[in-house]
């Protein structure tokens, strides 16, 4: 486990044994607890917005979906690069769903983001119990409605990929009433089965790293100034006061001022 911090929001990055035991104690500790995958576009939205700040910071187990990430957060060892790369803990938790026959409940905003969340789930692990699932366009009952048919499967995992701040508002007013294990989130414009290989996909994720890395270098550097401002002054300088009857040199040195004046 490693503590550290990306443009400000704070991340402890788990090896993926270390994560593995994070949901097993997950399911046993009779509370709702939350998983995030955690991408670049993810955290630069976060930097400009407090809500979905505050709402990564209290993520039980954030998951990064991109290297970069990693890097930023100086976290640069192979096998966690190689882990993320390869997307290592969503193949290994869906193994252990499906291998522990927990039952998996879905939600989204819209049937056309259920079926894409759904068929790529099931691309990883075909055993997998989905048991129900929800999209928010399919009613115009409040969160109550949605909440109870979500805990009428007796799910023990919801996995969303609702767009925000639907997720961070769902969350925070639903959290508490919700009757799984596991609430697992992932952003909707994010493919769990991806490692993209098509073109396109290829395109944006350089345009993205390319605006990382410049949002990156900006924030540091924004932050040495701040710090720099912060500073109290060097004791060990020389003040000079100048009046109309002469100039006098204050110099401390060690603690003890010395005093010169030269009169006109």
């Amino acid at each position: 486990m490693r503590k550290t911090e990306v443009l400000g929001i704070p991340l402890t990055d788990y090896t993926i044994r270390e994560s593995m035991k994070k949901v097993d104690s997950f399911f046993k500790d009779g509370r709702v607890s939350t998983i995030a995958v955690i991408t670049m576009k993810g955290l630069l939205v976060a930097h400009e917005n407090e809500a979905i700040k505050e709402w990564m910071t209290k993520i039980d187990l954030a998951v990064p979906a991109d290297v970069e990430i990693l890097r930023a957060g100086d976290i640069a060892f192979h096998n966690r690069i190689r882990d993320v790369e390869n997307n290592v803990f969503v193949t290994e938790f869906f193994k252990r769903l499906a291998r522990q026959k927990k039952t998996v409940f879905l939600l989204s905003d819209n049937s056309a983001k259920l079926a894409k969340l759904k068929k790529e789930i099931l691309s990883y692990e075909e055993d997998i119990r989905i048991i129900g699932s929800f999209s928010l366009d399919s009613t115009e009952n409040g969160d109550d409605y949605i909440v109870n048919e979500i805990n009428m499967a007796f799910a023990d995992v919801l996995i969303s990929n609702l767009e925000s701040p639907g997720r961070e508002s769902f969350l925070a007013e639903n959290h508490m009433k919700l009757n799984v294990a596991v609430w697992m989130m992932v952003r909707a414009d994010v493919d769990l089965s991806e490692k993209g290989n098509g073109l396109i996909r290829k395109l944006d994720k350089q345009i993205l790293k390319k605006i990382f890395s410049a949002r990156l270098i900006r924030y540091h550097v924004q932050s040495t100034e701040q710090e720099r401002a912060e500073e109290p002054p060097d004791r060990n300088t020389i003040s000079e006061e100048r009046t109309e009857s002469g100039e006098s040199m204050t110099e401390t040195v060690g603690g003890m001022e010395k005093t010169k004046t030269d009169l006109n």
